[in-house]
């Protein structure tokens, strides 16, 4: 297996305000709608922080991911009010034109995750939001620290929270090939640590 760790980088593709210091290049924003609300993201070693205004999802282009592979994300959620969720996206495609479509592995600060595809503005829930005991609830004070896994395999896609299985899908119900990155709900404040790609060049049994 292969590991390639990615730095999670932003430049501005919708309307929201990012005007602050220390803003990596190279990575996108897409805001849901067009909006004027700000958001924050920044380098802060270890990893970057991301404050939203608006629901977004941030990408680099470059980053695609094919065939079998793991996404991987570790997120600390910070004191606030939103009940939106945070979490990675894949199979990321048309993302800078009017037809994007992705796929969300999102966790929310009561303790639930939930998936759900994005098709031309369009959502659809793939797997309702259920509390989890995978998945850390914020505790009032202080962050809540989730690593997030989402697994493609030959068949079947697996979402899993702090290494405990949350759901399994059918890959191929799913367009999964694509760009990754993160998405964010309203208003939610964020510090990411890490964001890997694994690919498993191994070969896998052929199902006759």
């Amino acid at each position: 297996m292969r590991s390639i760790a990615v730095s999670l980088m932003v430049t501005l593709l919708a309307p929201p305000a990012i005007a602050q210091s220390n803003r990596p290049p190279n990575w996108r924003v897409r805001t849901d709608a067009p909006t004027t609300d700000t958001i924050i993201h920044q380098v802060m070693a270890p990893g970057w922080h991301i404050t939203s205004g608006p629901p977004a999802i941030l990408f680099d282009p470059a980053n695609q991911a094919r065939g079998r592979f793991a996404v991987e994300a570790e997120i600390f959620l910070f004191p606030g009010q939103s009940s939106d969720g945070y979490g990675v996206f894949l199979g990321g495609a048309d993302l800078e034109g009017p037809g994007a479509t992705w796929v969300a592995f999102l966790l929310t600060r009561d303790g639930s995750a939930t998936v759900m595809r994005r098709h031309q503005s369009h959502d659809l829930v793939l797997f309702p939001v259920t509390k989890s005991a995978a998945v850390k609830p914020h505790p009032g004070e202080g962050t809540a620290h989730n690593i997030l896994r989402v697994l493609v395999q030959g068949d079947s896609v697996v979402f899993s929270a702090n290494g405990q299985r949350i759901t399994a899908l059918d890959r191929r119900d799913l367009p999964l090939d694509g760009a990754f990155g993160f998405r964010v709900g309203k208003d939610v404040n964020l510090h990411v640590s890490n964001l890997d790609l694994v690919t498993r060049l191994a070969p896998f049994p052929i199902r006759r």
